[in-house]
């Protein structure tokens, strides 16, 4: 099956999947952003998509289970977590009505804006008690934003990054559990839809390989990123899936 695809694309591919998991790793967060659009530079984007199914998930899966409070991220977030499933259901039954396009524009310009100004001396953060209530509200914007568009990690990343206090590697821990109510119906959705072949299961399966090696490189790589760099890093993340928006919206 895989033969079907020559040296040099399976070559292209491990090593965008190997990327995809080293910034995942690294950063918690990226994953689709960086290995996507490498691998639809040679492979068709809808099956770019698809592949990125299994390995999504584990990586998730994976590093909520290596974080050391994980007992302390459900109850601190797990309203949060709730609200993303609903906001995602809702997000899939309006797919058919809404217009992805102007959505997409007006997000991702707050995404970019909001973005910048975190980067700044102005940075905006959130006070403690209002750190759940705004996780019901980001988590709904979440997953309705992602059922519509798949894009479920701005609004995330924007509300984890103005909690006061939230070390890289408690954001690490956050952000892999709330991912997980996410990316696990977006991978049934894309199985029942018939998007997610059995073929490309069984590629989806294999590429979990070379996410998994980038992931440990990562987050070996992380412990020697000072909080400065890491908070400087994520919101270089966060303009990118703006942009990534806004080039969306256009094509």
């Amino acid at each position: 099956m895989l033969a079907e695809y020559g040296p040099w694309i399976l070559a292209w591919c491990f090593f965008a999947l190997c990327c995809g998991g080293f910034i995942k790793g690294m950063l918690g967060v990226g994953t689709p952003l960086l290995t996507v659009p490498m691998m639809a530079l040679v492979l068709p984007p809808q099956m770019a998509i698809a592949i990125m199914a299994i390995p999504v998930v584990v990586a998730n899966l994976w590093q909520f289970a290596q974080s050391e409070r994980s007992t302390a991220v459900i109850a601190r977030f797990w309203p949060t977590f709730i609200a993303i499933l609903f906001g995602t259901w809702a997000g899939v039954k309006i797919l058919s009505v809404i217009d992805e396009k102007t959505l997409l524009i007006l997000v991702g310009i707050a995404v970019i804006a909001f973005a910048l100004l975190q980067g700044s001396r102005f940075r905006l953060h959130l006070p403690d008690r209002m750190v759940k209530p705004a996780g019901i509200f980001f988590g709904g914007a979440s997953g309705l934003i992602g059922g519509v568009s798949s894009f479920f990690g701005p609004m995330l990343i924007t509300y984890l990054i103005s909690i006061r206090g939230l070390a890289k590697h408690q954001f690490v821990s956050s952000i892999s559990f709330l991912y997980v109510s996410a990316v696990v119906p977006w991978a049934i959705t894309l199985y029942l839809y018939g998007i997610l072949d059995d073929r490309l299961l069984l590629y989806s399966t294999f590429a979990t390989l070379p996410v998994t090696l980038g992931l440990l490189a990562g987050q070996r790589i992380r412990g020697h990123i000072s909080e400065a760099r890491f908070q400087y890093l994520i919101i270089v993340i966060l303009v990118i899936s703006g942009i990534s928006m806004l080039w969306r919206a256009y094509h």
